[in-house]
C-alpha cells in the first residue's frame, strides 16, 4: 500500500517526561532533517510533525526550521493518550486504524522526533545511534532532569547520575 503521509510524532503526553519537547526546542533542524529523510525512504507525500499545543515554543522552534521544506507542523490539542501511532492517526488525519492493523494499513508511517534527529545525525554526521535523551523524574528522584544517556544504561545508572532516590522507590516506571 503506498505511504501518503509520514507523520513525526512530537506528541509527548506522558505524565513526567519531556526528552521529546527538550529535542524540539533545542535542536529543531535535525528533526526536520531527519523527517526529510524518513519522507525520502518511505515515499510519502506529506510530512506533519505533530506537537501539542502545551509545547508552543516547540511548535515555533520547529515551523522556523521547516520553513520553505514542504514539512507541516501541526499542533494539536493536549489531550492523553495522544502520543499512540493510532491515536495520533486518528487525531491529525482522522483516519481509524483498523483493529489488529497498523497506520501503514491506512498509508501512514509514523515516526518519533528523536528518531527522525538520530537519522539526520546518522546520515549527515556519520553518527551511530549510541545514545538517547531520557527524561529520569518523579516524586522520589533527588534531582530530575533530561540525560543524553547511552543506549543500555541501567536504570540505577541514571537514577545514580540524577543523585540517587528521595526515598524508598515502590516501583520504577518505563515510559511516563
Amino acid at each position: 500500500k503506498p505511504i501518503r503521509t509520514l507523520l513525526i510524532n512530537g506528541s509527548e503526553c506522558e505524565p513526567y517526561l519531556t526528552a521529546d519537547y527538550r529535542l524540539m526546542l533545542e535542536a529543531p533542524a535535525p528533526v526536520i532533517s531527519g523527517a526529510l529523510l524518513a519522507q525520502r525512504a518511505v515515499g510519502a507525500e506529506d510530512v506533519i510533525v505533530c506537537v501539542e499545543d502545551n509545547k508552543p515554543k516547540a511548535a515555533e522552534a520547529l515551523s522556523s526550521a521547516a520553513e520553505g521544506t514542504g514539512v507541516q507542523v501541526r499542533v494539536l490539542k493536549t489531550k492523553y493518550p495522544q502520543g499512540g501511532e493510532k491515536q495520533l492517526t486518528v487525531a491529525v488525519l482522522g483516519k481509524e486504524v483498523p483493529t489488529g492493523g497498523l497506520p501503514l494499513d491506512v498509508g501512514v508511517v509514523v515516526v518519533n522526533v528523536g528518531t527522525a534527529a538520530a537519522l539526520a545525525r546518522a546520515v549527515f554526521r556519520g553518527k551511530p545511534l549510541t545514545h538517547r535523551v531520557v527524561t529520569v523524574s518523579g516524586g522520589g528522584i533527588r534531582q530530575p532532569k533530561n540525560l543524553l544517556a547511552p543506549v543500555g544504561a541501567s536504570y540505577q545508572e541514571l537514577i545514580d547520575y540524577c543523585g540517587g532516590l528521595t526515598k524508598e522507590a515502590a516501583r520504577v516506571v518505563a515510559g511516563g
